[in-house]
């Protein structure tokens, strides 16, 4: 579990992207449905991407989410990918993000070159499809990793708004 860093927002990106051909940074939330529901497909997509050398963190945004609340969801949805907590806001505020669960893909230098929603499966909240017709992160990391245009660079991302609290 990561507690901070010294590094602006950007340094800290770039730092832990350095050393992965891309890395998705992906904002949670313990108490967000969404943030639950998708962490079986994040497992997935981190064992999938981790031989191709694509680095995995999952973030938790904000100083108002106890440690034991983080620990609680990474041990119950048993996340297998580095988990970030950033309750300083740096990583936060350098995507400018504003929803859980929403990744972002960056290449080594830390520029985004996917901002979204993970797949299709929600389209609105309290909406499922019975079937996923579009996967957007998967897509863009396959375009990035086979040096083809990533076509569908942002999606909207559905889930819980990232609060700041205090």
């Amino acid at each position: 579990m990561w507690t901070g860093c010294r590094k602006d927002g950007r340094g800290a990106i770039k730092a832990l992207a350095q050393n992965h051909k891309a890395t998705v940074f992906t904002f949670l939330a313990p108490d967000c449905p969404l943030s639950q529901n998708y962490a079986l497909t994040l497992n997935t997509l981190y064992m999938q991407f981790k031989p191709k050398n694509v680095g995995f963190y999952g973030v938790i945004a904000g100083s108002g989410i106890g440690s034991k609340d983080v620990n609680d969801y990474i041990s119950n949805y048993r996340i297998g990918f580095p988990v970030l907590f950033d309750q300083d806001w740096k990583i936060t505020d350098f995507f400018k993000a504003t929803t859980t669960p929403e990744a972002f893909a960056v290449d080594t230098e830390g520029t985004v070159f996917y901002k979204g929603a993970i797949d299709n499966w929600a389209p609105a909240l309290g909406q499922h499809r019975e079937v996923i017709t579009r996967h957007f992160l998967v897509d863009a990391l396959n375009s990035f990793l086979e040096g083809r245009n990533v076509e569908v660079k942002q999606t909207e991302a559905v889930g819980c708004f990232i609060e700041r609290k205090g």
